[in-house]
């Protein structure tokens, strides 16, 4: 069975006790669930070879998610984090395979990039395993209890600055592999089989974007410009609950959608993560429901401005650890992140709609923003906290 290890791991190496103690996880998610029953022999059979021991008489504990995962403390007291990339084959192939060149580029860089240590995986399994770190928050844990700081934010900036200024050889990438998203082949025709399996809400939302013709232009011209700036190693799917952090550590998580690309789209993501918070806080309060929560124009204009006041500075915050971090900055730059920002909000539409039945007046909101920055991103830049455009 081929394994994949990458020896000397560059991540603190935490182990926990097993006795007595409590492990949060690198998700912070608090919906985790014990296990019922034991991982499985694939499983068992890479841990023992990685010399990470066996979780067979531990008490094991899963995350929701697309992909199956076991996380808990060896019988050798190593505390470990197992995933599954589940999905097609040729599809969770190239997953897992982004994955392993992203921790090979990260190992062989001048400096150890901040991620939880990778030990090792099993390619036809898809299998990978992680090392487990304790008293971890994620990002969106600490964005929604208001605690997400400015030098937080900044130290983010930092962070993705450094991955794009990894250095790279064309052999790293050895195959074209473009981002999916903005999905303007879609938006021009539905595949049967999605549409077959989509949701009411989905179907609505599919059909309010298809007959948008000035935004499938704009999307178009998007895609266009990542093939004409210069590329660079990105995450491709960053959100807040990407970054882990410690009192004394940042990491980011999951790499599946590793690749080059325009830096401007990590960037883009992580201000529309912001922006689309910011607009869906809009109609809670503090001690009504809020679903009998029923706004009037002024309160909701009130409301949105206190929010974007708020979050705006994480932003500029953000974009400023990201210049001294020497983080690619063409002339460009900010106004195709603004422009990804806007597709940021667009895309947590089309997300909602996979679990629900109709779509949200808010969420229609905030896509409504999204297309606006989208479509004339030079006018925003400095509206959603990015400064000035060159």
């Amino acid at each position: 069975m081929p394994v994949t290890s990458l020896s000397g791991g560059v991540a603190p190496r935490y182990k926990a006790s097993v006795a007595g103690e409590k492990i949060k996880y690198p998700q912070g998610r608090p919906s985790a669930s014990a296990v019922d029953s034991p991982v499985g022999a694939s499983v068992e059979q890479l841990l023992g070879q990685l010399r990470l021991g066996s979780l067979s008489a531990s008490e094991v504990y899963s995350y929701p998610g697309r992909n199956e995962n076991w996380s808990g403390i060896t019988d050798t007291g190593d505390s470990v984090f197992v995933k599954r990339l589940k999905g097609s084959p040729e599809e969770s192939l190239k997953r897992y395979r982004r994955i392993v060149a992203f921790e090979r580029l990260a190992k062989s860089g001048v400096r150890p990039f901040p991620r939880p240590e990778f030990l090792g995986g099993d390619e036809e399994r898809r299998l990978l395993v992680f090392r487990m770190l304790d008293d971890i928050r994620s990002g969106s844990e600490l964005a929604a209890e208001k605690e997400f700081t400015e030098s937080m934010s900044a130290q983010a900036g930092r962070t993705l600055a450094a991955l794009h200024r990894l250095p790279f050889r064309d052999e790293d990438f050895p195959g074209p592999d473009p981002h999916p998203f903005p999905p303007v082949d879609d938006l021009r025709s539905l595949p049967l089989e999605m549409y077959v399996h989509a949701t009411g809400a989905f179907v609505q939302a599919w059909g309010l974007l298809q007959r948008d013709s000035a935004l499938l232009e704009g999307l178009e011209r998007l895609r266009a410009t990542e093939a004409e700036v210069a590329r660079v190693p990105v995450h491709g799917d960053l959100r807040l609950d990407q970054f882990l952090l410690t009192d004394t550590a940042f990491y980011v998580n999951d790499w599946e959608e590793f690749r080059l690309g325009d830096p401007a789209r990590d960037v883009g993501a992580y201000v529309g993560e912001w922006l689309h918070r910011a607009v869906l806080r809009i109609p809670a309060q503090e001690t009504d429901d809020a679903f009998s929560a029923v706004l009037t124009h002024e309160e909701v204009v009130a409301r949105g401005s206190e929010e974007l006041t708020r979050v705006l500075p994480l932003v500029s915050a953000f974009h400023r650890g990201y210049r001294e971090g020497g983080g690619p900055d063409d002339d460009g730059l900010v106004v195709r992140a603004t422009s990804y920002a806007g597709w940021h909000l667009i895309d947590r539409l089309i997300a909602s709609t996979r679990e629900s039945g109709r779509l949200s007046a808010i969420v229609r909101a905030a896509a409504g923003i999204g297309r606006t920055a989208l479509l004339d991103p030079r006018s925003f830049v400095s509206t959603v906290g990015l400064g000035e455009a060159s």
